[in-house]
């Protein structure tokens, strides 16, 4: 049995997931772009308004929001689920704009 590096009760390393950490550094879960705006808590863009954003039906026939900007691919539908209210990358396209504009 192996022992963990860092204890998980030390309070100066707080568990974080790995979406969660790729947030803390400015960087976009999925798209590894940075994000558009540097308030986490109020950001001005959102995942769920990007046209970007596509629904992907798994294998087991749940459905995910993924980010289409991430080459197509069978693993790729492996890549983190996006959620509506996830900070948007520089990428960010407003849905609306897109439909306007074909």
């Amino acid at each position: 049995m192996t022992t963990p590096l860092i204890p998980a009760t030390d309070p100066e390393y707080p568990p974080r997931g790995s979406i969660r950490m790729y947030l803390d550094r400015g960087e976009h879960p999925a798209t590894r772009m940075p994000l558009l705006g540097a308030d986490l808590d109020n950001p001005p863009a959102v995942c769920g308004g990007c046209a970007n954003t596509v629904l992907r039906q798994l294998d087991d026939s749940r459905e995910r929001l993924k980010c289409g900007l991430r080459p197509q691919g069978r693993r790729r539908k492996r890549g983190p689920d996006l959620r509506d209210s996830m900070p948007a990358c520089v990428k960010y396209t407003a849905a609306s704009a897109a439909l306007r504009n074909p």
